[in-house]
């Protein structure tokens, strides 16, 4: 498990990114945009896993006010955070994310 998120100077806008801990890309991490699609489509994916358990278009992460949230998007495999099947979840720093078989770590500067 990696470490709580801690500023280190000042921080322009709260921003986070999705650490790949295991499956096809691990090691890669991915930062978030204000709408964020996971999946195996090149074309309408932000976040490209090349994992054939993923649909098309699998997941999407919105900011949402100070808050990312995570919308399974009907997928056949199901979106899992913290080992719970999810369709729309408040992720928090440090959430453990399961699409597919790649799991995921949601990182996420803290509030100011």
């Amino acid at each position: 498990m990696l470490p709580k998120t801690q500023l280190m100077g000042v921080t322009p806008g709260r921003g986070a990114w999705l650490y790949v801990v295991d499956g096809p890309q691990v090691g890669r991490d991915y930062r978030l945009g204000e709408t964020t699609t996971i999946g195996r489509d090149a074309a309408d994916c932000d976040v490209i896993l090349s994992d054939p358990k993923l649909s098309a278009q699998h997941a999407r992460i919105r900011k949402e006010g100070d808050e990312f949230i995570l919308y399974d998007l009907a997928s056949k495999n199901g979106t899992f955070v913290n080992e719970n099947r999810v369709q729309r979840q408040i992720l928090a720093d440090n959430d453990i994310i399961v699409v597919g078989t790649t799991k995921l770590i949601f990182k996420v500067t803290p509030k100011l």
